[in-house]
């Protein structure tokens, strides 16, 4: 079956601002937040965050209050539908443009644990499209005692 979607040339990553030192290629470096500081040669594309209205839900209802595996599906359902969104198709595509043409992409926000962070999501819509995300500073999991 022929797809003109799958394989294309560049690479997409996903990451954190404090994991970018172990950055040692070339690549677009996309801060895909509302806010924060600004990283050096990074450009902000505000279309692949949370809208406000989700981030201050998480800030508000979530965080601090609730354990990952209560707030995460919540949060996960509401930015998936926010993927819909014209603003957010149109910039996913931009995205993938990069990659087609042999880019290498980097999204970074500055969540720490990327299992219960929006680029990983953002990162695996490319999935459907052949494009494999791979985080570059995952968290560790802890190891859990048996005994």
């Amino acid at each position: 079956m022929n797809n003109k979607y799958l394989d294309p040339p560049g690479d997409l990553y996903t990451c954190n601002a404090s994991g970018l030192h172990k950055v040692n290629f070339k690549a677009d470096l996309l801060l895909i937040t509302r806010a924060g500081f600004e990283i050096k040669n990074a450009e902000i594309i505000r279309d692949l965050s949370p809208s406000p209205d989700l981030f201050q839900t998480y800030l508000q209802e979530w965080k601090d209050k609730l354990d990952y595996e209560e707030w995460w599906p919540l949060y996960e359902k509401r930015f998936l539908k926010e993927l819909e969104w014209d603003t957010r198709v149109k910039a996913l595509r931009e995205v993938y443009k990069r990659l087609i043409v042999g880019r290498n992409v980097i999204l970074i926000c500055f969540c720490k644990d990327h299992r219960y962070c929006h680029r990983k999501l953002v990162g695996d819509f490319f999935s459907k499209y052949g494009v494999e995300a791979k985080e570059l500073n995952p968290v560790e999991v802890e190891q859990v005692k048996l005994f």
